[in-house]
């Protein structure tokens, strides 16, 4: 199926839709459209009922193919029409000029402008064009409906069976290995009644049915499972059927039976008492009720009986799994190599060096797909000539025939089982060049703006339906998570052949230009990306012919132009989406307004300042990708006239000190991930209050907002999508000040920042309070920002979904607002809270029985009055708890207990604070950093924790010594000791830590001796450390000077050794010092 057969039927679908919409029906009369629009009203449903005969017929019939082209061509064009006549009665709409008699008479509310006068003319010409090609697929004989399908008849050509041949598999012993632990005693998971479902899933090639054949006549296999039984199931799920092969298999003789009741009756009889193993292979079906009817038949089978399931989709796989799915990887090269070497070379053939070099690039395109390699192989088998390897090492996999016959029918099965809806969205992804990083939200814009995702009806938004589509082809292997990134984004990418099956299917409507290079005629081009040094110079010129180009990708390594040329806006006035995300303009040119039909912009990570006033001209536009644009100082001040703006990406871009007027105006608006609320007209917080704002969303400058009324207008409470907040008083976060060492500077230092007045601040405190109050979010809401916020106390908000809360500079708040009920919080930070002097009772919550049953990582930072936190009574709280940060906190002595801590960072902090840490026995990290007065560092709490692997101790200048419990932790991998001026030795027994294998010493002044009469032999034992650095330690530098140090002999076996400003090691052995 190539790319007209995907886009007509919906091209056509949306044409009548925009034929019949209101905008045009006032220019019916006066330009004779009526008729030509009701002709098309009855044709182009007619033609639609055609395409699905034309498209098996365009293979042997050229004329079909002929007619097919040029449908999709006018059809194009005519929508192309369509959008401009759109734009030109929304820009006659806002001239607003003085209407003639000849628009009163047509009822407009508005003057036409020439351009539109023309645009109309030019529509009827077109409409007459589109009516009579689609006259003409009347007289080619086309069958309405009723065609088989590809599927069903590519399904039929395959069957699999249990035999295998062992010695053609290769690269599978592990996968294996990890499948009859499954299949054997061994395993252990939820069972659909007495049987264990273990499903397998992987693209199609990939080795899934031969690695179920290679576990299924295994001998443990054979010797566990009384029965095996194997069944191809495809894209036919029929139970019946199943269960006679079942029974078959069960009793060695045919079965007639037809009714369900006699067959469930027979297979009762036939699996009672017996352990078996069934095998469904390539199985495609997603009803839930029909497996569940399944799996209650073969409920008779003996405890320890299995189900092994083959198929493509994660779904299926999680439907019918009771284990976690078994996602089959690619093989690796040299297995690959391997069968291709079988397929390619006769047995013991030798003496073409050349030949096997070109071979293992060759195996480079197969991505692991075992399938990919025997075809390969087989298509050399007979060639031995260099140039033949070399021109499949150079060309796409398609252009063989061998690859289309054998690779291609694999994988199209999985594509040709698609909705037409989902082939237009897969095929687009042709776009991109070989392992580009996918980001699932920006690919689903993108399908919007090039009109890929129909809607459905309802209220239901066109992106949640475009999140549906990814996830069905995900679930189809068509995508690979690659990486999850900090921010919670995944990135994703293509197998190599599914990416060659896109490009196959995509044709001459696709085309990747990389470093200028243009392949073949690009007048016919629609979608393209270029990768290149982005310069007008590099720019290929042959895409210049594409004037219908509809999708422009600059994906630039780099670049340094700073304005996009004019040339491109003008030479491509059809584009729909444009993307310079990274190519290092600092200028868009004003001619980005002939881009009529845009409707995705993505500037993202560019170094633009400012945008053209002529952007706002763009009514079609849907997203503005701006993330990223540090310097970007500012919007233009007509940004509210893009009436069709979803989604406005202003995340990054620090340098906006306010907004444009009206941004309540995009009624369709959904990303904001910044809003700076300003003092005039048209920029307060209330221009949030229509808008359906999701993701996340940071209120900036809330000290602009006049009064509670005022933030009651913005409605956050109503804002059920969104899942992050940010509230931020000031630039700088609030009253941002150093807090002095002392009570009575700090008191000064305070009422100074604060102001004079008490009762003044008082005021301001109950005003700040009532506005957050106000503010109150959806009970959707998971993550919650706050800075500078100078209330006294915090809201009494119910936000059961917490999962982060990050509380900041918040100074005159005098308690912590109540936290341990919330019942996902996982991650909790407080830090700059100058008024609280006790963490108590009202922090855990009173009634909640394990307050903060899901916090795993906490951090207190700079609360200079903190001098108790105190535990609850009879109760656990933190028993999840994993890392705990406590910094600049000067006064805190005591804390609670943390039953299952790992990861402790103390800093800044008063020395007693570590004996309230002795009764922690979990840590894996210890962390001591900045205790100007600590003398000696605890025992107990070293005692305690044998199962460190890290312990960091810096800053800690009166530091005298170290422990001799050191010793005893055999477990540690880290050390590292910095800027402990007064440390002048380590402590002996530093030769038992047998696990180390990075020791740091630095800014230590005064140490001499490391244990054993210097380094020595304590070092000499230690044979897994790797790493020894000594930086700003003269005394310990001079003695481990390379060759010339007492110790360096004793030293030198470790592989990397940093002395001073040198590396030194085994690799650097003949470097001089």
């Amino acid at each position: 199926m190539k790319m007209a057969d995907l886009v007509l039927p919906l091209l056509l679908q949306v044409l009548v839709e925009k034929l019949a919409s209101p905008f045009l029906e006032k220019f019916h009369d006066l330009f004779h459209l009526r008729e030509n629009i009701k002709q098309l009203q009855a044709s182009l449903p007619m033609v639609q009922g055609f395409l699905e005969d034309a498209q098996n017929r365009r293979a042997t019939e050229q004329e079909v193919e002929d007619w097919m082209l040029k449908l999709k061509d006018i059809a194009f064009e005519s929508e192309d029409l369509l959008d401009e006549i759109a734009v030109e009665i929304i820009l006659c709409e806002r001239r607003g000029s003085s209407i003639s008699k000849q628009v009163r008479s047509l009822f407009l509310p508005y003057e036409p402008s020439k351009q539109l006068f023309d645009l109309i003319c030019k529509l009827q010409n077109k409409l007459k064009e589109l009516d009579e090609i689609a006259k003409k697929g009347t007289k080619l004989n086309f069958r309405e409906g009723g065609v088989v399908r590809q599927s069903e008849s590519l399904g039929r050509k395959r069957g699999t069976g249990s035999f295998v041949i062992k010695s053609e598999i290769y690269g599978r012993e592990e996968d294996k290995k990890n499948l009859l632990e499954l299949l054997l005693p061994t395993c252990r998971g939820k069972t659909m009644g007495n049987i264990l479902v273990i499903p397998i899933v992987g693209i199609g090639g990939l080795g899934k049915t031969a690695l179920a054949r290679l576990v299924y006549n295994d001998e443990k296999v054979a010797h566990y499972f009384g029965l095996k039984i194997w069944v191809y199931v495809s894209e036919n799920f029929d139970v019946r059927k199943i269960i006679r092969t079942v029974i078959e298999s069960a009793t060695g003789t045919k079965c007639e039976l037809l009714e369900m009741d006699l067959l469930q009756l027979q297979l009762q009889k036939s699996l009672s008492g017996k352990r078996f193993l069934l095998v469904l292979d390539d199985v495609w079906n997603e009803d839930q009720e029909e497996w569940e009817e399944l799996g209650d038949l073969l409920r008779h089978g003996v405890e320890g009986s299995r189900v092994m399931v083959t198929t493509r989709s994660t779904k299926v796989a999680s439907i019918t799994g009771t284990t976690s799915l078994y996602h089959l990887q690619g093989l690796c090269d040299d297995d690959c190599w391997a069968l291709f070497k079988k397929q390619a070379f006769s047995h013991g053939e030798e003496g073409h060096p050349h030949l096997m070099a070109i071979g293992k690039r060759i195996i480079k395109k197969c991505g692991g797909v075992p399938l990919a390699a025997k075809t390969l192989g087989s298509l050399l088998r007979f060639k031995r000539e260099q140039k033949d390897w070399l021109f499949v090492e150079e060309s796409e996999l398609w252009n063989h025939k061998e690859c289309q016959s054998h690779i291609l029918p694999a994988l199209r099965l999985s594509y040709v089982h698609l909705p037409l809806y989902l082939k237009q969205c897969f095929v687009f992804c042709a776009l991109f060049p070989k392992y580009y990083e996918i980001k699932k939200e920006k690919l689903i814009h993108m399908w919007m703006a090039g009109g890929l995702i129909l809607p459905q009806g309802g209220n239901r938004l066109l992106e949640d339906i475009g999140d549906e589509y990814f996830n069905d082809l995900l679930c189809f292997c068509f995508f690979q998570e690659v990486e999850r990134c900090a921010d919670g984004n995944i990135l994703y990418k293509m197998h190599d052949l599914i990416h060659d099956l896109a490009r196959f299917i995509g044709g001459h409507d696709f085309a990747i230009l990389e470093h200028g290079v243009a392949r073949g005629n690009l007048a016919q081009t629609r979608h393209s990306s270029v990768v290149c040094n982005f310069d007008l110079s590099s720019f290929p010129k042959d895409l210049f012919k594409a004037k219908c180009l509809r999708t422009l990708l600059l994906l630039s390594p780099g670049g340094n132009t700073d304005e996009l040329p004019s040339i491109l806006p003008m030479s491509f006035i059809y584009l729909r989406i444009l993307d310079l995300s990274g190519c290092g303009i600092k200028r868009l040119h004003e001619s980005i307004s002939a881009l009529i039909c845009l409707r995705y912009l993505d500037l993202s990570s560019t170094s633009i300042q400012t945008l053209p006033h002529t952007i706002c001209n763009l009514c079609n536009l849907q997203t503005l990708n701006l993330s990223g644009c540090y310097n970007l100082v500012e919007l233009p001040f007509s940004l509210a006239s893009l009436i069709s703006l979803r989604h406005l990406n202003v995340f990054g871009c620090e340098g906006l000190i306010h907004m444009p007027a009206g941004i309540g105006n995009l009624v369709h608006l959904q990303t904001l991930p910044t809003y700076i609320v300003g003092k005039e007209i048209g920029q307060g917080i209330g221009e949030l209050k229509s808008l359906n704002l999701r993701g996340e969303l940071n209120l900036k400058c809330l000290e602009n907002v006049r009064d509670a009324k005022a933030a009651a207008k913005a409605n956050m409470k109503g804002k059920k999508h969104l899942h992050s907040l940010r509230f931020q008083w000031g630039n700088s976060g609030g009253l941002n000040f150093k807090p002095a060492k002392g009570t009575a500077s700090r008191e000064v230092t305070y009422r100074r920042n604060l102001g004079s007045s008490g009762s003044s601040h008082e005021k301001d405190s109950d005003a700040v309070e009532d506005i957050l109050e106000c503010l109150e979010p959806h009970p959707n809401l998971t993550k919650l920002f706050i800075k500078g916020y100078s209330g006294i106390k915090f809201p009494d908000w119910v936000l059961p979904n917490l999962v982060v809360v990050v509380l900041i500079n918040c100074r005159r708040c005098k308690n912590l607002p109540t936290l341990g009920q919330l019942p996902f919080l996982k991650s909790l930070c407080l830090q700059g809270m100058d008024s609280v002097l006790c963490i108590a009772e009202d922090f855990y919550s009173g009634d909640t029985e394990k307050p903060f049953p899901s916090l795993k990582d906490l951090t207190l930072e700079d609360f200079p009055s903190l001098e108790e936190w105190s535990s609850i009574d009879d109760r656990e709280a933190f028993t999840c708890l994993q890392k705990l940060t406590v910094d600049k906190c000067p006064n805190l002595t005591t804390t609670p207990k943390f039953p299952v801590l790992q990861h402790l960072e103390l800093r800044d902090c008063h020395p007693k604070i570590m004996n309230s840490m002795e009764c922690v026995t979990s840590l894996s990290t210890l962390v001591i950093h900045t205790f100007p007065e600590l003398l000696h560092l605890s025992r107990e709490l070293l005692k305690n924790n044998k199962s460190l692997t890290s312990l960091e101790i810096r800053s800690c200048p009166n530091l005298r010594s170290l422990p001799s419990e050191l010793e005893n932790l055999t477990a540690l991998k880290f050390l590292i000791i910095s800027c402990c001026e007064e440390l002048t030795k380590f402590p002996l027994g530093l030769q038992k830590l047998k696990a180390l294998e990075v020791l740091e010493i630095s800014g230590c002044h005064k140490m001499v001796l490391l244990p054993e009469e210097g380094i020595g032999e304590g070092l000499q034992r230690l044979s897994t450390l790797q790493h020894l650095s000594i930086q700003d330690c003269p005394h310990l530098e001079r003695l481990c000077k390379k060759k010339r140090g007492k110790q360096w002999e004793r030293i030198s076996h470790i592989p990397h050794i940093y002395i001073g400003s040198l590396k030194l090691g085994k690799e650097l052995s003949s470097s001089t010092c």
